[in-house]
């Protein structure tokens, strides 16, 4: 239990004047006196007031000590010179104790606070004793020097012991039975009785010594600081009466004697124990903590259930293993112990880790390698007591002792076998798929390399039978009747079909095959419009369209493939005219702007269904409504249309709405007429109204109708 410090002072601010009456009346010398007073009390005192009062409590105490000593036989210049002696020694033994006049209340911890305790004592008997010879001196009162040295030892004595009780102690509590400290009481007191008040030898005094050193070592520094005054009071009260060895009630220098060797042992006594159990308590409390914290490490490592935590030390040997470790491997912690992770690491896992590591297969030499960069994981296979092998996801961190050197190794690692194993499922997924992507890239480029050869051979052949077909119905072999006439009108219709079908599979091929060459040159996009129209005409005969083209009235020039962009064109205005019914229109615009040339070609013919329309450039792509409508064709010309104005650094996009019509847009960088010029462009002269279209002049809005630009 801890005692205020308010209560402390009031018990030693009554207990001074009380002791000291006892000294000097209950004795006949001022030897006896010197030896009983307790200057010490004087000391705690001043220790225990506040700051403002330690001043006046030193003075008082030096006042009631050389009242007191006036008692006894002494001249009244020695009582005056005890008087000072006492304040002197508890002022300078405060000041030290307490780090200076108004420090706080000191305590007994550690070595530092033992020192300035030990300082503190010595220092102020010092002064005491210096001040006390000074003053008697002068007053002619013979003081030698075997006095000194007994007032010396009383004052160290006094100020030792005294002081200890009021100082701040930690109040340990080791784990003592009760019969071991009554067994050490009772010897201690018993060895004290015997050898101080039974036999005469002072050879004797030193039974007590083991005893004492029993209780520095198992118990607390509080209930040793009683222990030394029950053993003082006992042995001052057995010397004060004559009883012992140690008597000093007889007078003169055999009282100084007797009384400076019952000092040298007290002060022993307390130079034994408080240190003794000092360091004993700091190591009870430090090993308290390290328990503590190793507990915790404990019980923080046992909830680790998932996480493998095995310590070796440097040698490779284990020396902790945690509960996750049993779970996760199948051992007891007690069947590791002592044995190198060897047992837990296949052989054959050693040898590949200290390939991968480029070092000798052993822990110990992988450990060294691994603890350079210690944050790094490593998939290991680890051996399960069954037998099982497991994939473990493990850090090695190195331990290192207080000089920096390394004195073993901890392994961390979880259970990562699914994860390794989803893993590998994966790669051996995506070396299947990679296979399979190989596979259709060849079976693909055989398809094109086949497609493009057929078409090749078809073109000849079908070059031929054009010809053929077209003499015969221009009458170069003679006139045919009417149903010859229209057979072989058919067999030109389908041949031109077939003509345009090959001639978009070698198209598609040179796209495939990343081999689509344009013969860039400057051109007049209204030219090709022009082209494109003489193309369309025929086969706008024997329909009922309204058809219009609009062209700017300066050039709309490109840098450009004339062929390429004609048939990017006529895919379009024959895709418009395919989905047109008649009494439909379609419009063919181009506009020029001042980094791009548009052309649009807009119709109000079928449409296409919304959810359809991302799929429009795709190789082969037909619409539903194409389909329902069978609607000739192989979905070929706008991926076709697509490629090619990507070819010429343009975009190509559309808008439709099913039953409403389409518009496509097509937009080409513009070359201004000074880059052509320099690159040797020269405007021509063309008539726009040709062929029974009709061409509206004027600069067109391109735009129109909520029309969208391609992004």
């Amino acid at each position: 239990m801890r005692v205020k410090g308010s209560t402390l002072l009031v018990a030693a601010a009554l207990a001074t004047p009380l002791l000291a009456l006892v000294a000097v009346l209950a004795t006949s010398s001022w030897v006896q006196a010197l030896v009983l007073w307790p200057t010490g009390l004087v000391t705690a005192t001043a220790v225990l007031a506040p700051p403002r009062w330690r001043l006046p409590v030193v003075a008082a105490g030096g006042l009631v000590a050389g009242s007191t000593f006036w008692l006894v036989d002494v001249p009244h210049g020695a009582a005056l010179g005890f008087g000072a002696a006492t304040t002197a020694q508890a002022f300078l033994a405060q000041l030290v104790l307490c780090r200076g006049w108004r420090g706080p209340r000191p305590g007994l911890r550690d070595q530092h606070d033992m020192g300035r305790w030990i300082l503190a004592s010595f220092a102020g008997a010092a002064l005491g004793t210096t001040v006390l010879g000074v003053v008697v001196t002068v007053d002619g009162w013979r003081f030698d020097l075997g006095q000194v040295v007994m007032v010396l030892l009383a004052g160290v004595f006094s100020q030792l012991l005294l002081v200890l009780p009021f100082l701040e102690l930690d109040a340990a509590a080791p784990g003592v039975s009760q019969l071991e400290r009554g067994g050490q009481w009772v010897a201690t007191v018993a060895s004290t009785a015997a050898a101080f008040g039974i036999q005469d030898s002072a050879y004797w005094a030193f039974l007590t010594v083991p005893f004492l050193a029993w209780g520095a070592l198992r118990l607390p520094l509080r209930e040793m600081v009683l222990q030394l005054l029950v053993i003082t009071v006992t042995v001052l009260t057995l010397g004060s009466v004559g009883i012992g060895p140690l008597g000093f009630d007889q007078a003169g220098d055999a009282a100084v004697e007797t009384a400076t060797v019952l000092h040298l042992f007290l002060i022993g006594g307390v130079l034994l124990v408080v240190p003794y159990a000092l360091v004993s308590q700091q190591l009870r409390r430090r090993s308290a903590e390290a328990h503590r914290e190793g507990e915790l490490v404990r019980r923080i490592m046992d909830s680790a259930t998932r996480t493998a935590i095995i310590a070796t030390d440097r040698a490779g040997r284990i020396t902790l293993v945690n509960v996750g470790a049993e779970n996760l491997l199948g051992y007891r912690g007690d069947e590791l112990l002592g044995r190198t992770p060897e047992v837990i690491v296949p052989r054959g896992e050693i040898q590949s880790q200290a390939e991968a590591l480029g070092t000798a297969p052993s822990f110990v030499k992988i450990a060294k390698v691994l603890a350079r960069n210690p944050a790094e994981p490593r998939d290991w296979r680890l051996r399960r007591k069954s037998g099982e092998v497991r994939s473990h996801s493990m850090v090695l961190t190195p331990m290192t002792d207080e000089a920096g050197a390394v004195a073993g190794y901890v392994l961390t690692s979880e259970d990562v076998t699914a994860r390794v194993q989803r893993q590998e499922s994966l790669l051996a997924a995506l070396l299947s798929e990679r296979e399979a992507v190989e596979r259709l890239e060849q079976a693909d480029r055989m398809k094109d390399a086949l497609v493009s050869t057929v078409s090749h051979e078809l073109r000849t052949p079908l070059t031929s039978i054009l010809g053929y077909a077209t003499m015969l119905a221009d009458g170069d072999f003679g006139d045919l009747d009417g149903p010859a006439e229209q057979m072989l009108d058919r067999i030109i219709k389908n041949g031109e079909r077939l003509r345009s079908l090959v001639e978009n599979l070698l198209v598609l091929a040179r796209v495939n095959a990343g081999h689509l060459e344009v013969d860039a040159h400057v051109l007049d996009l209204r030219d090709v419009v022009r082209s494109a129209q003489e193309v369309v005409v025929p086969s706008l005969v024997a329909r009922d369209l309204d058809v219009r083209i609009r062209l700017p009235e300066g050039p709309a020039l490109v840098d450009g493939d004339a062929g390429m962009l004609e048939r990017v064109l006529l895919n379009l205005l024959t895709n418009a005219l395919k989905f047109t019914p008649d009494g439909g229109r379609v419009d063919v615009v181009v506009g020029v702007e001042d980094e791009e040339v548009v052309m649009d070609v807009s119709d109000t013919g079928l449409g296409i269904p919304l959810e359809e329309q991302d799929q429009l450039f795709t190789q082969f792509f037909r619409s539903s409504v194409a389909k329902k409508e069978a609607i000739q064709g192989t979905g070929l010309g706008l991926s076709i249309a697509h490629s090619i104005v990507e070819q010429h650094g343009g975009v190509i996009g559309a808008t439709s709405e099913a039953g409403a019509g389409s518009t496509f847009l097509v937009v080409l960088p513009r070359l201004t007429e000074a880059a052509a010029t320099a690159r040797g462009w020269a405007p021509t002269e063309v008539d726009p109204a040709a062929q029974g279209l009709e061409i509206v002049g004027g600069p067109p809005p391109p735009y129109e109708r909520g029309r969208t630009r391609p992004a």
